[in-house]
């Protein structure tokens, strides 16, 4: 047997610690890991199923993996397959599995855990009845066919709840069913005999049911009667062929349950099982995992699985994560004996500085003292890494939020700065030194609506902000003018957004015309009413029912005729009304689109906005970036238009629904989250920032009420869309309504009350969880924030819990703490009450604000005059272009082209990334390159690069990785059919080469590499091992090789940077690396030692010029 200490060595890794040596070596039982956070856990995992796998303990295409992100799944897959090629390697042995993509393929399965019910589903959902091949509903589907089921409803709900709110219900109650395994006959038979058990009680001493018993015996009884709407949103699903993520999971579960065929199935498959983020499992995940493997598999008890997680990292439980599931571990997944599964732990942290973890340690303290009280489940302290450095935890406690927006900004500010200018010192200046990493740096928020005000504060102190999440990205002002302009384009009454638009950018309309405009809509509605009255008889009314007011969107559509004055005096100037058609346009063209997909419409409406000319125009940014906002919201419509296909269609009106849930919801809708920048301080919720690490960062709000925030309900008692304690399968670990020894209704309001504190103490565990998740997000400098005046200014506020403890652990010596701002807590005046802050000097106030344009203002505005004077001056008449002065202009306005391309070349600075093909283009032609950077212009798909991206894709398939990209979905993958054959063609040549039988180290690998000034990105598509230890990296190409010498040498450069970037990969010296060009329609080979230098002097000479 070969130890983990052993391999580590082999394999040029770190030695590893004690504890990880108990979790890699454990024998093939039963067992849960307590990791802490940035203890280590994705690489002890890797390091247990290598070892496993090495000594021959398991097979590799035995063990199952599961996680909950295809991230988290892809990375840990990635280096599991990656340390075991390693390892094969460095012994000098052949694969363990055969060559080519059915070898390939022999590796151990990663999953997320929802993919992995959703496999079960498509194997043997058949033996339940039911059609595997159903399409899955993601959010935007739930919503549109709950919000069709609600919208349609026609029968007495008895509640005066609006669609929206009912529509949140229904997907909250059915989402709860299927995550606790619950039938609707189930909640009504609960709500029959509660209420029953209820009323039969004596009312008591005043003789009447107190409002508490009162609200609660409606919440219950809205319940049952909202299962007929559940009942209905199933039937719709299934009618539809769909179901969503919960139905699957819980098919998986019932069919673990039901069939012990599947339970045997799954153990034979995989002898060890990987259970990641454990902590985060739902009730039904947790049945799905017991009957396969654990305490329900029958003869199967003591199989082989292993689950890590942190119980104070547990903070999804409002999304459904079962409480305490992974205190339970031990005793539902037992040894095959029945005896207890053991506890091992991961303890050191290997990401945060000593004085960051003392401080996480001290907030999760409490969490510690009851999971050994509740579950005598002994969770370590975790212990700073062997030498680990000082780091830092700061405070600023500032009189307001805006001083403390500024106090959080400046820190973040000074500390990247010196981070920064400490790694540029170590990496050293010279020729061939390294790109110092970027620092990184992060704002992590309890609520969405702090985000303003600290977005602004860092935009001030010069720091590039990348807010992350779909409720921040409904924040940002592009997007919130396109929501504006759909909204009251769609709804009349949503004069709110209408203002939005009317005192935009576009319009800036003055106070003067948005007075006479509003005059305008009373005359309206007045006209209306006179109208009315003059009907014969009220007939009129009769026929029309009674009149809406007009509101400033109907004055839009219908405006007064020139010169109108209202009673009071007002009118339209000339430029308002003129902006005011220009809208009112815009807006009956977007009326007119409405039939369009919601992903054209979005379109039309940025474009009659001109909000991409808008965004386009801001300085310092890219064409990409700048439009980076538009083209995720455009993301989410075609994302909800296309799961509402699957219902029969969006529409406009469940869109905006969607999207003001999105907004309402603190934690919003799911969006994909993009590769966040590196260069950008990220500015998120602390929900957003589980699983990810910074160097610096600021956790401001640390005040009662939010954070810890006050909880939005009163757990079941209050929420219409949460189950009963009763009927959920974590009940043990949850507060509820104890009625056992109430004598009367007074008593139970007596229980409920006591519920209310229960579930507010409950809730504040998790917060505090929420806060030991913030605080170990950080690697060296911490900044905690408060302000002791709240928004309003109404009071003063309490410092978070969270805060306290640790500004007392300071004072009594047990932490080092500095302060960064500090502001005493407000004195009381003669009277007992505390001394407001002074309001600030009132800045004289300019309409329409400006800030739309910002600095960009003056120069638009001289651009803007410049046209109008050229214009007025009049241009040459049309005769002057004749004869040799005809000549002469031609040759004027061709010398002036070439001085203006001359001043873009000049102009157009190099990004700060580059594709390594980009440097092909860049050194076969730097003006078109320096051109095509100025002025992007997309280029249509051609039938070449889809063969092209066909061919790769199959190569890739063939050698077992994952396709990044599916080609039937490419523009214009319906054209030119013919393709095919030649695709065909290129395959065959492929299959009868060299490199059809070897099997490759590396395939579609994306690595970063710095040059200079310069990241360059690679993306290599296959790396081989050679006979003589040296590797060579491959680029497959389709076409001919080029003949010219100087495309030659242009195309070497591409070479060298995949040579390079493998070299700093691997840490394989790059005299060992060779690269090639692999054209597989001609059969060519063309092997290049390209030279590395040659790439720094291309990339140096056009920085240079």
């Amino acid at each position: 047997m070969t130890s983990a200490a052993e391999i580590a060595e082999l394999l040029g890794l770190p030695r590893p610690t004690p504890e990880q040596v108990e979790v890699i070596e454990a024998p093939l039982a039963p067992g849960l890991v307590v990791a802490g956070a940035g203890s280590g856990k994705t690489e002890t995992m890797t390091s247990r199923v290598v070892y496993l796998v090495d000594n021959g303990l398991v097979e590799r295409d035995r063990v199952l993996g599961l996680t909950f992100t295809r991230k988290a799944a892809g990375e840990l897959s990635e280096r599991v397959r990656r340390r075991l090629r390693a390892l094969d390697l460095v012994r000098g042995r052949a694969r363990r599995e055969p060559d080519g993509a059915a070898g390939l393929l022999l590796a151990p399965n990663v999953s997320t855990y929802n993919a992995y019910a959703a496999a079960l589903v498509g194997e043997h959902a058949l033996r339940l009845g039911v059609e595997p091949s159903v399409h899955v509903l993601g959010e935007a589907g739930r919503w549109q066919l709950a919000h069709d089921v609600v919208q349609g409803w026609v029968d007495d709900l008895d509640t005066d709840l609006v669609p929206g709110t009912v529509t949140d219900a229904v997907l909250g109650l059915a989402g709860a069913l299927a995550e606790h395994l619950v039938a609707p006959d189930d909640v009504r038979a609960f709500a029959d005999e509660w209420c029953a058990r209820v009323l039969a009680l004596p009312a008591g001493k005043r003789g009447s049911v107190p409002a508490p018993v009162r609200n609660l015996l409606a919440s219950v009884r809205l319940r049952a009667g909202l299962m007929d709407l559940v009942e209905e949103f199933t039937a719709r699903k299934r009618a539809t062929d769909v179901m969503d993520f919960a139905d699957q999971v819980a098919l998986a579960a019932r069919l673990a349950r039901e069939s012990d065929q599947v339970g045997r199935t799954e153990r034979a498959r995989y002898a060890v099982v990987l259970l990641d983020e454990y902590q985060d499992t739902s009730v039904a995940q947790l049945a799905l995992l017991r009957s396969l493997f654990g305490d329900g598999a029958g003869d199967g008890v003591g199989h082989p699985v292993t689950a890590v997680g942190d119980p104070h990292q547990s903070i999804y439980g409002w999304r459904g994560a079962s409480a305490g599931g992974l205190e339970r571990f031990p005793q539902q997944f037992p040894l095959a004996d029945g005896a207890p599964a053991p506890v091992l732990a991961l303890s050191t942290s290997w990401r945060n500085d000593v004085a960051v973890l003392d401080a996480a340690n001290l907030v999760a303290a409490p969490l510690r003292a009851a999971s050994a009280e509740r579950a005598g489940l002994a969770l370590p302290t975790l212990r700073a890494r062997p030498g680990a450095g000082a780091g830092e935890v700061a405070v600023a406690l500032a009189e307001t939020p805006a001083d403390e927006a500024r106090a959080v900004a400046a820190f973040v500010a000074e500390r990247r700065a010196a981070l920064a200018a400490d790694r540029a010192g170590l990496a050293g200046g010279g020729p061939g030194s390294r790109r110092p990493e970027p620092v990184t740096a992060a704002v992590l928020c309890r609520k969405r609506s702090q985000f303003a005000a600290l977005h602004a504060a860092l935009l001030a102190a010069g720091l590039p902000v990348e807010v992350v999440g779909l409720g921040g990205l409904l924040n940002e002002p592009e997007v919130v003018d396109l929501v504006a302009a759909l909204q009251a384009a769609h709804d009349p009454s949503r004069g709110d957004s209408l203002m939005r638009l009317l005192t935009g950018p576009r319009a800036r309309l003055g106070l003067a015309d948005l007075h006479a405009l509003a005059d305008w809509a009373r005359h309206l509605s007045a006209e209306d009413r006179a109208r009315d009255r003059r009907g014969p008889g009220g007939s009129a009314r009769a026929e029309r029912g009674p009149r809406e007011d007009r509101t400033i969107v109907d004055a839009l559509d219908e405006l007064p005729p020139p010169g109108w004055t209202s009673e009071r005096g007002r009118s339209l100037t000339p430029d308002g009304r003129a902006r005011l058609a220009d809208l009112a346009t815009v807006l009956r063209t977007l009326r007119r689109s409405t039939s369009l997909p919601l992903v054209d419409l979005v379109g039309e409406a940025e474009r009659l906005l001109a909000l991409d000319i808008e965004v386009a125009s801001r300085p310092g940014r890219s064409p990409a970036a700048a439009r980076a906002h538009l083209d995720a919201f455009r993301s989410v419509a075609a994302e909800f238009d296309a799961q509402a296909d699957a219902v029969h269609g969006g529409t406009l009106g469940a869109f905006l629904d969607w999207l003001a849930a999105a907004l309402a919801e603190e934690r919003g809708l799911e969006a994909p989250v993009a590769e966040l920048d590196p260069d950008a301080v990220q500015l998120l919720t602390v929900h957003a920032a589980k699983g990810l690490e910074w160097d610096v960062v600021a956790v401001p709000g640390l005040v009662e009420g939010s954070f810890p925030v006050k909880p939005q309900t009163t757990g079941w008692v209050a929420g219409r869309g949460d189950l009963p304690t009763a009927l959920r399968g974590d009940r043990e670990h949850l507060p509820d309504v104890d009625l056992d020894g109430v004598t009367d209704l007074a008593g139970v309001a007596g229980r409920i009350s006591d519920y209310r504190e229960a579930y507010v103490e409950h809730h504040r565990g998790e917060e505090r969880r929420l806060a030991y998740v913030a605080m170990t997000r950080a690697r060296a400098h911490l900044l905690l924030g408060a302000a002791w005046w709240g928004e309003t200014g109404a009071k003063v506020c309490r410092l978070s819990p969270f805060l306290t403890e640790v500004l007392d652990a300071a004072d009594a010596g047990e932490l080092a703490l500095e302060r960064w701002l500090w502001t005493p807590e407000p004195v009381a005046d003669d009277g007992g009450a505390p001394v407001r802050p002074p309001a600030p000097a009132a800045d004289p106030v300019a309409w329409p604000p400006d800030h739309p344009l910002g600095a960009r203002q003056p120069v638009l505005e001289r651009a803007a005059a410049a046209v109008r004077q050229a214009v007025a001056d009049g241009g040459p008449e049309e005769d002057a272009l004749s004869g040799a002065g005809a000549l002469g202009a031609v040759a004027g306005l061709l010398l002036d082209e070439h001085r203006r391309r001359a001043e873009e070349r000049a102009g157009v600075a190099l990004p700060g990334h580059l594709a390594a093909s980009a440097v092909v283009r860049l050194a076969a032609d730097p003006e078109a390159f320096a051109l095509q950077l100025r002025r992007p212009v997309p280029q249509e798909p051609s039938a070449r690069a889809r063969r092209g991206t066909a061919f790769h894709a199959w190569v890739e398939r063939y050698y077992g990785a994952a396709a990044l990209v599916d080609v039937d979905a490419l523009p214009g993958a319906d054209d030119e059919a013919g393709d095919d054959a030649e695709l065909a063609a290129l395959q065959a040549r492929f299959l009868a080469s060299e490199w059809a039988s070897r099997t490759p180290v590396a395939v579609e690998v994306d690595v970063d590499t710095p040059v200079g000034d310069v990241v360059v990105r690679c993306r290599i598509d296959a790396v081989f091992a050679e006979p003589d230890g040296a590797v060579v990296v491959v680029d497959w190409k389709t076409g001919r090789p080029p003949r010219d010498p100087a495309a030659v040498r242009a195309r070497d450069l591409q070479l060298a940077a995949y040579r390079l970037a493998w070299s700093r990969r691997t840490g394989v010296p790059v005299e060992q690396v060779t690269a090639a060009f692999v054209h597989v329609g001609t059969g060519e080979t063309i092997r290049s030692s390209a030279d590395v230098g040659a790439l720094a002097s291309a990339l140096e000479a056009a920085q240079a010029g």
